[in-house]
C-alpha cells in the first residue's frame, strides 16, 4: 500500500491470534480510502454508529470466524456492541507468505441483529475460530 492511501484504525490482540493458531506479521489494522467510501456508500450511518467503539471490537471481539465466503487470509470479527447492535468486520489478515498484504486490512463491515448473529453461531460453527467465554477473557 502506498502512503496516505488509508488511516490506522487499531490493533489486533497478538495473543488472541497466537490461541487460535494464527501467526501474524504485524497487529496494525487499517483502512483504505476505498473500503471506507464502499462502507459509507453501503451502509449509511455504520462508520458513525460504532466509531467509538471501532479500535474495542477489532482487539476484543466477541467471535472471530474464518471466512465462510473462503477468501484467502480473511476472518470476521464479530463484536457485541450493545443489546440489539453487533457489528461484522471482515477483516484481511497480514500473514508471512502474503507480500502484497502487509498490514491487516478492513474489506468491509455491517451491523448485524440478534438474529442474524443465532443463525451464524448455528450455521457457521465449523468455521468458528473463538469465541468470548465471559467478560473476565
Amino acid at each position: 500500500m502506498k502512503k496516505q492511501e488509508y488511516i490506522k484504525i487499531g490493533k489486533l490482540n497478538k495473543g488472541l491470534f497466537k490461541k487460535i493458531g494464527i501467526k501474524l506479521i504485524t497487529d496494525e489494522v487499517v483502512f483504505t480510502y476505498e473500503r471506507i467510501n464502499h462502507v459509507e456508500f453501503k451502509r449509511k450511518n455504520l462508520l458513525n454508529e460504532i466509531q467509538n467503539t471501532l479500535k474495542d471490537s477489532i482487539y476484543n471481539p466477541n467471535y472471530i470466524y474464518k471466512d465462510w465466503n473462503n477468501r484467502l487470509n480473511t476472518i470476521v470479527l464479530i463484536k457485541k456492541i450493545n443489546n440489539k447492535l453487533n457489528v461484522n468486520i471482515v477483516l484481511k489478515i497480514a500473514v508471512n507468505n502474503d507480500e502484497k498484504h502487509t498490514k491487516n486490512s478492513i474489506i468491509t463491515m455491517l451491523k448485524i441483529g440478534e438474529k442474524t448473529l443465532n443463525k451464524i453461531k448455528r450455521n457457521k460453527h465449523d468455521n468458528l475460530l473463538y469465541e468470548k467465554m465471559d467478560k473476565c477473557e
